[in-house]
């Protein structure tokens, strides 16, 4: 991949302004509407002022992922006074590292579609820096855009060829989230597979998947040094993996603190659920390069009517085998995603086997769009390390598809016009208008906790 050249056009800078002063305002909004702290912040907030505090000794067990957040919310707060850690001010810290992340975008734009026009990368830039979930997510105190933002970053580093660097920031994001340990391997996997494309000249985006693994397996057959040079190249993403172990072992388990409501489960239809959620929420950039009707002459011909019969009868057996409610789900009215479930899959069974087409048609559309850009091998890596994400958690939860939907977006903007970028823009500036607006001017409240307002997010 090429290098980024950090020559910020006049257009992009543009962009970046405008985008943070609409996000500094939505953050004083909040701030103002919602002065204490609201959903899992009652966790981070105080758990973050105890750090800012100095009191690394005291631990709120209700907390499952590991005190990155707070230790970057403690460096500012030492810098200035430890008395500054309000809510106001981390969610302040938690917004900064959202414009850290509009640029950790520009680079990876940069990276992979060097050719593209600045017009065209502004837009793009803009469209994913508003993504809903993660945009909302920045202007409140939570772990994803940390999360995001150090696993993008070293995405970046890997494709300047930075590994090591690429695995420091890899092993800084475990201190954020625990599953990140998985996208620091698809990160280390992609760089061996990029490394093998350019020294041997195999695996291309045509070549089937049978054909590439083939391919790989005559080149490593012959044992030459550019073995070695994978072997050293993926050692700071490897040795991310036995730190994680190392942690593993010593915790007993994965999860920090409560782990009764997140005990690993086998819900595979998480991954359907993604698939679906990725072409509603690109709907602008994919539907123009598969839709629907494309999908539809697709499925004449024999040989694919054959794969999408068998693939909707594997979807079937694992939905009804597979579904998992967790009690959050069901519990709490606050999240969109219980709407969904309310409304939708728990209306009727029948509605859960009737949404198959739409998951085979989602599956099928995002590999088109991907694969022009991507080799097949790199589309089964990342729909495996998606899996592995997803499937364990019993939880639908809109937040944990962030990190493969960026990994998914990022990789079809080269095959998007400008238009449709734009339009995604739009798209998302509108969901994001109305999730702010509800949240911040529709509370209500409990008949369990009366005088105290709730709040409807992502």
């Amino acid at each position: 991949m090429a290098q980024c050249q950090w020559s910020v056009p006049l257009g992009v800078l543009t962009v970046f302004v405008a985008y943070a002063s609409i996000s500094y305002g939505v953050l004083q909004r909040v701030n103002t509407e919602v002065p204490l702290p609201y959903m899992d912040e009652v966790f981070h907030i105080p758990q973050a002022q105890h750090y800012c505090r100095g009191q690394f000794d005291v631990w709120d067990p209700k907390l499952t992922t590991p005190p990155g957040l707070y230790l970057i919310s403690m460096v500012p707060a030492y810098i200035l006074s430890p008395n500054l850690c309000s809510a106001e001010f981390l969610r302040t810290t938690n917004w900064i590292l959202s414009l850290l992340l509009f640029w950790t975008i520009y680079s990876l734009i940069k990276q992979l579609r060097p050719g593209q026009s600045t017009t065209a990368t502004a837009v793009t830039v803009l469209s994913l820096s508003l993504f809903p979930v993660s945009f909302f997510l920045h202007h409140i105190y939570y772990t994803d855009t940390a999360s995001l933002l150090l696993v993008l970053i070293s995405y970046s580093l890997s494709l300047s060829h930075r590994h090591l660097a690429a695995g420091i920031v890899g092993f800084l994001s475990l201190w954020l989230r625990q599953t990140n340990v998985i996208w620091i391997a698809f990160i280390g996997a992609s760089a061996a597979l990029r490394q093998i494309q350019q020294r041997a000249h195999i695996v291309r985006p045509s070549d089937s998947l049978f054909a590439s693994i083939i391919q790989i397996c005559k080149w490593a057959v012959r044992f030459d040094r550019g073995l070695l040079e994978i072997a050293l190249l993926l050692t700071p993403y490897a040795l991310v993996a036995v730190c994680f172990a190392v942690f593993v072992h010593v915790n007993k388990g994965i999860v920090l603190g409560d782990r009764s409501n997140h005990e690993a489960v086998l819900h595979i239809p998480q991954i359907f659920y993604f698939f679906s959620y990725v072409v509603g929420a690109s709907a602008p950039t994919i539907l123009p390069l598969a839709s629907p009707k494309w999908f539809v002459r697709q499925c004449t011909a024999k040989r694919n009517l054959v794969l999408g019969l068998c693939l909707g009868i594997a979807m079937a057996i694992c939905i009804q085998r597979y579904t998992v409610e967790h009690p959050f789900l069901l519990s709490d009215n606050r999240h969109y995603p219980f709407y969904v479930w309310k409304n939708i899959f728990r209306r009727h069974w029948i509605i859960r086997y009737a949404l198959i087409p739409l998951y085979v048609y989602a599956a099928a559309a995002i590999n088109r769009c991907l694969c022009k850009d991507t080799t097949s091998i790199w589309r089964l890596a990342l729909a495996l390390c998606t899996a592995a994400v997803l499937i364990p958690s019993p939880l639908l939860e809109f937040r944990y598809f962030t990190v493969p939907y960026f990994f998914v977006r990022l990789h079809i903007s080269s095959r998007s016009t400008t238009r449709a970028v734009l339009l995604e823009a739009l798209w998302f500036s509108a969901i994001n208008a109305i999730t702010i607006w509800v949240f911040i001017n529709r509370p209500f409240t409990w008949i369990s906790e009366p005088g105290q307002l709730q709040r409807f997010m992502w």
